[in-house]
């Protein structure tokens, strides 16, 4: 009962929506029965109250129902005084419609705004469906009283068309251009675009509705205009599609009834327009809510796409610091332990530098995996390649896992082919790759287990294949192995690595055209790994001669060695001096400027990142002085664009922290 009483309780806003809602509806109804009386438009009906009615129950809820009452009430005792009951009892259908129309968009939480599909097929429903009540009331009120003079279906059919064409046409006008949904900034393009349209528009409009032949070309511009309202659906909006439609409304009722007279009856052309412009806009709606939707989901999907690319970026950028920012610290620790594997060990001393050294192995291992994962996401990785014996490669990568393999207690079976095994690839990744399957073998293999590698040549293809006899792979987690950061959980549940050694290890071997499979029986039975790399063509074979260069120690030089970590600069200072070079240390760019005057140094070891000055800077001053020596950038830094920016500053060779003594000793022989 209080929500009923409610009904008839208006608040001071409550009364102005009423005020408001009586005066648009009363307009919109005198409208239609102006049409209908002075025009004798029967059977067409112009109503547009039908689609008023619909817009003021959505902005005020059902307390508009007392102030459309009214109104339609009003509206028809103005013109037919002494059809008091009848006048009530349309009224009160009318205004029950709204109420149904109402209640439906409630029902299906529908805001009636043509973006959305679903609110689309409700405006159309409530358009076809919900009209029909006034119709079938009046029609049945009027045979009972005996008052109707047409056929019940001819009576019934012109008030449902009439409702039809006014909630059509009115009710997506006002709900896409009263809370329109924001748009970006529109440039001179697009207002030009919107005008051409439009003009085009009325164009056709003049020629359909206003002229006794409306053809262009020989064709009926009939056929034109669902041409302009589909471009209006792809290019514009929803509220733009309403627009057209109700201008094409309008200019059609006009020009039907202000145009000289033709062959056909003016009635029956307004019952043509208002049949063939309603099925026009229940077709377009749809189709543009399904425009829309599309056009949201591709924005959507975007501007995912764009917060991915950013956040992709920023751990890309995240991992290349976090990496300088770990070696830099590892640098001097690196040279700290190879000065004292030159000097004098006992056993026990010599067992610990050892494990110092296999643990900073694998540190630098992690350092270079995190960033080779950044370098495949950015598609940035480069190959390097050059021809070379395979087994070279084998001998070198079974050597970096040495300790592991000796450490667990592995039995480890090399097979290799007596002859040369030549390959066309990069060496360093090929490395990488056999470092991480072997790695990856002992990781997961118990104590005393067996290890193979064994390699193949045949005229397609050269194979690498490592067999263990470790925990193996269950069947259902082999298609997921080589997916970054994918982890299988050893014995225990203990998760070993950061699962991106493999992910790394496929596409280096992928990039070279090559394709790797791995094999497993199933938990505790072991795993093969089969590596399938392009073998050269025997005329690329033919053309190149096998050499192999041997890094020795290079002829005493004047070094001059620039970096701020003051511990990292004495250490790599006195492991050159040890072989036999003539180092002097900078510890900022401005003092290494100065020095460059009275050392005159033949190389110069620069660090990228310093406070004062950086060494890219540091670079370019030097080269502009003229000096002709070997630049060699030290950095913490390694991707491609860093080495492409040393390039572009003057540098020989860009070496990443921690530098192994074999590659300092190289970089100054190179």
């Amino acid at each position: 009962m209080p929500q009923f009483i409610n009904l008839f309780l208006y608040s001071r806003q409550d009364w102005m929506r009423a005020v408001a809602a009586f005066m648009a509806y009363f307009s919109a109804a005198k409208i239609g029965l102006y049409f209908y009386y002075s025009f004798a438009t029967s059977p067409a009906l112009i109503w547009p109250a039908a689609g008023v009615s619909i817009i003021a129950f959505m902005l005020g809820g059902y307390r508009m129902w007392l102030p459309l009452f009214l109104a339609q009430y009003l509206a028809l005792i103005s013109e037919i005084p002494n059809a008091q009951l009848i006048s009530l009892i349309i009224a009160a259908a009318f205004t029950l419609q709204g109420l149904v129309a109402l209640w439906i968009t409630r029902l299906f939480r529908s805001n009636l705004n043509i973006g959305n599909l679903k609110n689309a097929i409700v405006l159309i429903s409530i358009a076809f469906g919900v009209t029909l009540i006034e119709p079938l009331v009046a029609t049945l009120v009027q045979i009972y009283m005996h008052t109707l003079t047409v056929p019940p279906f001819f009576n019934f059919a012109r008030a449902w068309g009439g409702g039809i064409f006014g909630v059509l046409t009115t009710v997506p006008l006002f709900i896409t251009w009263y809370q329109p949904e924001a748009e970006p900034p529109k440039d001179s393009r697009w207002k030009l675009e919107v005008s051409s349209v439009f003009l085009i528009l009325i164009l056709l409009n003049h020629l359909l509705f206003w002229t006794s032949y409306p053809a262009l070309f020989g064709i009926s511009v009939i056929f034109f205009l669902p041409i302009v309202l589909m471009w209006v659906v792809l290019r514009l909006s929803p509220k733009w599609l309403s627009l057209s439609i109700f201008l094409t409304a309008i200019s059609g009722i006009a020009g039907t009834l202000l145009k000289e007279p033709g062959l056909i009856p003016v009635n029956q052309q307004l019952l043509n327009i208002e049949v063939y412009i309603s099925m026009v806009a229940a077709i377009f709606l749809i189709f543009a809510s399904v425009v829309e939707r599309r056009r949201a989901n591709y924005l959507e999907l975007e501007q995912t796409y764009l917060t991915a690319s950013a956040t992709e970026q920023a751990q890309n950028e995240f991992i290349a610091i976090l990496a300088h920012e770990l070696r830099n610290p590892l640098a001097p620790v690196v040279s700290s332990i190879e000065l004292l594997k030159l000097q004098p060990q006992n056993a026990e001393s010599r067992v610990y530098l050892n494990t110092a050294e296999a643990h900073l192995v694998m540190v630098r291992r992690l350092l270079d995996n995190l960033l080779e994962t950044a370098r495949l996401t950015q598609n940035s990785m480069e190959l390097r390649k050059e021809i070379f014996n395979i087994k070279d490669i084998v001998d070198l990568s079974v050597r970096s896992v040495d300790d592991l393999i000796e450490a667990r207690n592995h039995r480890f079976e090399l097979i290799v082919p007596e002859e040369d095994v030549m390959i066309e690839a990069d060496p360093v990744r090929i490395k990488q790759v056999l470092i991480n399957i072997l790695n990856n073998a002992s990781k997961y293999t118990e104590h005393g287990g067996h290890i193979t590698l064994e390699l193949q040549e045949t005229r397609e293809f050269i194979l690498v294949r490592v067999r263990d006899t470790g925990m193996g792979i269950n069947p259902t987690e082999i298609k997921n192995i080589f997916k970054p950061f994918h982890q299988v959980r050893a014995s225990g549940g203990r998760i070993m690595g950061l699962g991106i050694g493999l992910y790394i290890t496929k596409n280096v071997v992928e990039l070279h055209q090559g394709r790797i499979q791995v094999e497993s029986e199933g938990l505790g039975k072991g795993s093969v790994f089969n590596i399938y790399l392009p073998r050269p063509s025997d005329e690329t074979l033919s053309q190149v001669r096998e050499s192999n260069q041997r890094i020795g120690i290079p002829a005493p030089r004047k070094i001059l060695l620039v970096d701020d970590n003051q511990s990292a600069a004495n250490t790599l200072a006195k492991l050159l001096s040890h072989f036999g070079h003539n180092v002097k240390v900078a510890y900022s760019g401005k003092s290494a400027l100065e020095i460059l005057h009275t050392f005159d140094p033949q190389a110069i070891f620069l660090d990228i990142g310093m406070p004062d000055m950086d060494g890219i800077e540091v670079a370019k001053q030097i080269r502009a002085r003229g000096w002709q020596g070997k630049l060699i950038a030290l950095s913490g830094y390694g991707q491609e664009s860093d080495k492409e920016a040393s390039h572009q500053a003057g540098f020989n060779q860009h070496l990443v922290k921690p530098v192994r003594t074999p590659d300092l000793l190289k970089a100054l022989d190179d």
